[in-house]
């Protein structure tokens, strides 16, 4: 998190500073990125950085929290205006769709998204880990509104198909990186909604129960 005194900076000021971070970690990884080439363009000493910032990972995660606090805003909205007018599919499959348009919205957020992929697990663990744990919430809130309302099985463990979920979805990066396949975002949103194909029609409430003793 940032220090203090970057939060009362001059908002003009610290437009500046993000937009030279964003800038940089969308055309470098974390690792090759430079704090003097930020500076210098968001013309501020390197000395203030370090006022502004613990260090440069501090300011990465700030971006990283940034882009994903921007991509949460795209998926509300496009949850509250949908909850009550569409199954949790459809609503998975709305989520995908939104997620791409905010994609072509903002490509040096999602630049920055591809190379932070490339990253070592254990960095990536560090920084993702807990808005892993905010993405698991909400899914577990829109898994319980459709338990509610009869769209899957009553006794399913949501707080384990919310972590499932999340994880095949994660699975979709861990994909790209085994087989080093470049991949548009387009094709990311079908491996997504195939996903969602194989959620769907796996626990989608037909005849019967789940039972754990078969």
């Amino acid at each position: 998190m940032p220090k203090k005194t970057f939060f009362n900076l001059p908002e003009k000021k610290r437009k500046r500073i993000i937009d030279a971070a964003i800038k940089e970690f969308s055309i470098y990884s974390f690792s090759k990125s430079s704090v003097n080439r930020i500076v210098k363009n968001s013309k501020i000493s390197k000395g203030s950085f370090y006022q502004y910032f613990e260090n440069k990972k501090d300011l990465y995660k700030y971006i990283i929290d940034l882009i994903a606090e921007t991509k949460l805003k795209y998926l509300n909205d496009i949850i509250n205006k949908n909850i009550d007018k569409i199954d949790i599919f459809s609503l998975m499959k709305n989520m995908t769709d939104v997620s791409l348009k905010f994609i072509k919205d903002f490509p040096e957020f999602a630049q920055i998204g591809y190379l932070f992929l490339n990253e070592d697990e254990q960095f990536i663990e560090e920084i993702t880990g807990n808005l892993n744990n905010k993405g698991e919430k909400m899914i577990f809130s829109l898994l319980k509104q459709a338990q509610e309302k009869g769209e899957i099985y009553e006794n399913i463990d949501l707080k384990f198909t919310s972590f499932l979920i999340l994880n095949l979805n994660n699975s979709i990066l861990e994909y790209i990186k085994k087989h080093k396949t470049d991949l548009s975002w387009d094709e990311m949103a079908d491996l997504s909604n195939q996903i969602i194909f194989i959620f769907e029609n796996g626990i989608k409430k037909k005849e019967g129960n789940y039972d754990k003793n078969k």
